[in-house]
């Protein structure tokens, strides 16, 4: 269930929200908030945090007032403490927490008497390496998908309230279970983290000679090892079992490849890169272009754009006339010294030759992308 399937008549305005824990993504979630007019309290252990929060705009400092809903934005081990302590001070009505594990604060909620009626279990999956309120965005969200993952003891009330924070955060509500959420994470989000650190590691063991020898695609490929290593770890702690799982697959497939690699003939080593590529490729498209959807296989055109003002705006705006949606629109490929550039747009893939034809026929430079 996305954002377009919950019922509007349902979800509550929210007037007043505290958020406890500001770095990266409290303070971002009080930043989209008060863009939207929300009255938005902060709390931290770390009141130097608070200060920067309320400075960049998040909200103002909580003194103690009542809200109407809360979000606990702490790390991973403190989060059931947190949701415990609002429970009992009865200055929140609902409760959502932005860990990014659901179980183990579930587990350890349980236990120390949490009200399972007031708080559902969320995540926003949106991030940056840098961390801290100095760091946030109120765009963070935008077109993300915020997870939302109750339990049977969940309350409507909790429910709605977290998805309408989402949604007024920009984000994409989706409903999971916090099982299901665990295990999905653990594939797309923590053993990549542990990957990326792991392979940029390996400079540590290279001469500075070699250091600079390293081009884009590593930079990309390691980019989320920048990422704050404490935070992570109990991250990792929270979530052993799914990732443990996952990063022995992944390491049986890559040991798989270097006996391949050590031992058979050329014609079995390309077949063993091929089919592990393809297997990739295949994976690839199977990310939706657009936050919550299910993935398509858009039609990709590209158009030669010449380097002036207002073309982009042109071809869209032509595109538009024929009643043509352009999905999604794909990185502008320009270089600084070249008179034009080529921009690609995706359509629907029963449209897309035609639309080169138009394209064509109209004097623009166009091809479909295979």
């Amino acid at each position: 269930m996305v954002g377009s399937g919950w019922d509007d008549a349902q979800l509550p305005r929210l007037r007043r929200v505290g958020v406890v824990g500001t770095g990266l993504i409290g303070t971002s979630i009080g930043l989209a908030l008060s863009a939207q007019g929300v009255e938005v309290l902060l709390r931290d252990a770390d009141e130097a945090q608070v200060a920067i929060a309320a400075k960049m705009g998040a909200g103002l400092p909580w003194a103690g007032e009542r809200v109407e809903h809360a979000v606990v934005a702490t790390p991973l081990p403190t989060i059931p403490g947190e949701v415990r302590a609002l429970a009992r001070s009865g200055l929140a009505d609902t409760v959502s927490d932005a860990g990014s594990v659901k179980v183990r604060p579930l587990v350890e909620g349980v236990q120390l008497g949490c009200d399972l009626s007031t708080w559902c279990p969320a995540h926003p999956i949106a991030g940056r390496e840098r961390h801290g309120a100095v760091s946030a965005r109120a765009d963070l969200f935008a077109e993300r998908v915020w997870a939302v993952c109750p339990v049977p003891h969940t309350g409507a009330a909790a429910l709605h309230a977290t998805v309408a924070l989402a949604l007024a955060c920009g984000a994409t509500p989706v409903r999971t279970t916090p099982q299901r959420h665990d295990e999905a994470m653990a594939t797309v989000s923590h053993v990549p983290q542990l990957v990326a650190s792991a392979l940029a590691g390996v400079l540590v063991g290279l001469s500075p000679r070699e250091v600079p020898l390293a081009g884009q695609g590593f930079r990309d490929t390691t980019r989320l090892a920048d990422s704050d290593a404490e935070l992570w770890a109990g991250i990792v702690e929270g979530n052993r079992g799914p990732i443990a799982r996952r990063m022995r697959d992944l390491g049986s497939r890559l040991t798989a490849l270097a006996d391949v690699l050590d031992a058979a003939g050329a014609d079995e080593v390309t077949t063993a890169v091929t089919r592990l590529m393809r297997d990739g490729q295949a994976g690839r498209a199977l990310l939706p272009r657009k936050a919550g959807a299910t993935a398509r296989p858009w039609g990709w055109v590209g158009v030669v754009l010449d380097d002036r003002p207002g073309q982009l705006a042109a071809i869209v705006g032509l595109i538009g006339t024929w009643d043509i949606n352009i999905e999604d629109v794909g990185p502008f490929e320009h270089s600084l010294d070249a008179p034009a550039g080529i921009v690609e747009l995706a359509v629907d893939p029963a449209v897309a030759d035609s639309l080169v034809d138009r394209l064509t026929s109209t004097g623009w430079t166009a091809y479909r992308r295979s």
